[in-house]
């Protein structure tokens, strides 16, 4: 039997898998059922539920959009609070744009916020609310150094 933290890490990664190609149906099992996910995404928009995201990746992948590789660079970070936890880590998605033949290595950070609830009130865990956001390293870390 598996501990919280391993299992969190299960989803963790199961979740990155499941990005490279854009899967939509193999992302589905990682998010609660209904209307319970939230997510601040990388493309600047907010999704409420995970067939509202579903959505996104079923569009994304019509017009060419995917994603080649996808791995943490920093982390993953995980602390177990009960049956909520909460992941951090710094990462890098290649990301491939309709028409380009190449894929861009994009750096990222995401705070990922689990339960031990599926949707439906079963004890396993589940990514309930994630932010993504953009990993510039052209910005100084301190102002001016």
């Amino acid at each position: 039997m598996s501990t919280d933290r391993e299992r969190i890490l299960e989803v963790h990664e199961g979740w990155y898998e499941a990005n490279v190609g854009l899967v939509a149906d193999r992302m589905l099992q990682y998010f609660p059922e209904g209307d319970g996910y939230h997510q601040f995404n990388l493309n600047g928009h907010t999704y409420h539920g995970v067939l509202d995201k579903h959505r996104l990746w079923v569009n994304a992948a019509k017009i060419g959009l995917s994603i080649t590789a996808i791995k943490d660079t920093a982390g993953p970070d995980v602390q177990v609070f009960g049956d909520v936890a909460l992941l951090t880590a710094e990462g890098t998605a290649d990301v491939l744009a309709p028409g380009q033949q190449d894929a861009v290595a994009t750096p990222f950070r995401t705070t990922e916020f689990f339960r031990r609830d599926d949707g439906k009130g079963g004890p396993d865990w589940r990514i309930w609310h994630m932010h993504v956001s953009v990993q510039d390293p052209r910005m100084p870390k301190h102002g001016t150094e």
